[in-house]
């Protein structure tokens, strides 16, 4: 059976594959499907909608497959408008999907797949060659033949990470040129060994993969590491997984079995919480190839991380990052800005604990303003108050402008240190609040530019 894979128009261009659709592509390969994949939100990527559609009526599959995200789901549903008339089945997945199916099937799909979406999309294969049933399977949504909505058994969690096929044996799907003009083979630029985040902030929904820690055994991990690297060459890979320290004793025996068997001098980047770190977890994860770690942050204000069930205190980010400095480690640090209980006094202090921690950070998130996502406490509670029920279906809230180039520095000094999403006032912030929020955007912009040595003279204050 043929599917094609999409990935739609985004104003917001990427630089390499997305994991994730890999991992789709690449079980449908393993169910023997014939596959292919067009990534129309990558950097270079030079075709319109107009071609898409052609292409997908020249190739001819099946099941179309639509990945979505909220952010630019107005941009996925203008494509979605050209191929809704199509022979084939439009299945939409992803974060929005998953967040909002009902949506998904009024703007033209026939079927929503809830959740990870490996074994769902493989099992809808099954279900077009008449040994499933939609109805069966864990997290569709669909339209049924009268016209309503039915609805399968809840969806389930990939509880067996080591089972799904590697996502590089998808990467042939790729073309090069989207990413990188040269052609040169490019890799999505990172791996994830585990799935799933236990912490509930209000700002993030995490619905795909869920509260539950699941991991890779350390086989599977060191499999797919050395096989990315004879395959493209790659010897840094970001960890993208939510919660890579949530069990450290896991941790501790991966971090063991990559110094014995990574074939090659292999480095890596993680992300995770500052209090879910040890001076002992930091020297393994050092020893193993770490060079770099993320901390999430969010305010510099303990109120508002305890308003936003950050499940942390500003004593142990200070903590974390000296433990992090002294095992030579770079750092950087994401901070959120315009939450909707922050005041002028939160956010002073937010600034004055960045300027109390910015030696030992080597870099700070960029822009940060806050968006309130479908399924996320913060929208639930603030959305009809505030007026931004739905918003992401409004063409004034999928606008964006791309950055200028880095050579004219005061053009690009003065959209560093900006952030669009301030000017679309989500919470209605006062006349008081907005300056500070401009003030600590500036802040972590200017201390980034003055560590790459972009820091035009005219942008200092």
């Amino acid at each position: 059976m043929k599917v094609l894979l999409l990935n739609p128009p985004s104003p917001e261009q990427l630089g390499s594959p997305l994991l994730g659709l890999q991992y789709v592509a690449a079980s449908l390969l393993a169910r023997g499907c014939e596959v292919r994949v067009i990534d129309a939100a990558a950097r270079h990527f030079p075709y319109d909608s107009e071609w898409i559609a052609k292409e997908a009526e020249s190739f001819a599959p099946r099941i179309i497959g639509v990945s979505l995200f909220t952010r630019w789901i107005w941009h996925a549903y203008g494509l979605v408008e050209r191929l809704k008339k199509g022979s084939w089945l439009l299945v939409s997945g992803g974060a929005h999907a998953t967040i909002r199916p009902e949506e998904t099937l009024n703007h033209g799909f026939a079927v929503a797949l809830t959740g990870e979406a490996e074994h769902g999309l493989t099992r809808v294969v099954d279900w077009l060659e008449g040994k499933d049933d939609v109805a069966l399977i864990p997290g569709s949504v669909f339209r049924q033949s009268n016209g309503g909505i039915g609805y399968g058994p809840p969806s389930q969690f990939v509880e067996r990470l080591d089972d799904l096929p590697p996502p590089y044996l998808a990467q042939s799907l790729f073309d090069p040129r989207w990413y990188d003009l040269s052609g040169r083979e490019t890799a999505p630029g990172g791996i994830l060994t585990s799935r799933g985040c236990p912490a509930r902030c209000t700002f993030c929904a995490n619905s795909v993969t869920g509260r539950s820690f699941r991991y890779r055994s350390a086989e599977s991990v060191i499999d797919e590491i050395n096989a990315w690297h004879e395959q493209c060459d790659l010897s840094y890979f970001p960890c993208w997984d939510d919660a890579l320290t949530a069990n450290p004793v896991r941790l501790m025996q991966l971090c063991g079995a990559i110094e014995r068997d990574v074939r090659f001098p292999f480095s890596f980047g993680a992300i995770t919480r500052a209090n879910m770190v040890t001076p002992d977890l930091l020297r393994t994860m050092r020893r193993a190839g770490l060079i770099h770690v993320n901390f999430g942050v969010e305010s510099g204000d303990d109120g508002i991380l305890k308003a936003i069930k950050k499940g942390l205190r500003t004593d142990h980010v200070v903590r974390a990052l000296e433990w992090a400095k002294e095992e030579g480690l770079a750092t950087a640090c994401n901070f959120m800005l315009g939450f909707p209980q922050e005041t002028p006094v939160e956010l002073e202090r937010t600034l004055r604990f960045m300027e109390r921690i910015a030696p030992m950070v080597d870099a700070f998130s960029t822009m940060g303003v806050v968006v309130p996502f479908p399924g996320t406490p913060i929208y639930d509670e603030y959305h009809f108050l505030h007026g931004f029920t739905n918003w992401w279906l409004r063409p004034e809230y999928s606008r964006y402008s791309p950055p200028p180039p880095a050579e004219d520095s005061d053009r690009f000094y003065r959209y560093y240190i900006d952030d669009a999403n301030l000017e679309l006032d989500f919470f209605h912030y006062s006349p008081e609040t907005k300056p500070w929020i401009r003030e600590c955007l500036r802040f972590k912009a200017e201390h980034n530019l003055k560590r790459m040595g972009l820091l035009p003279a005219v942008g200092v204050r």
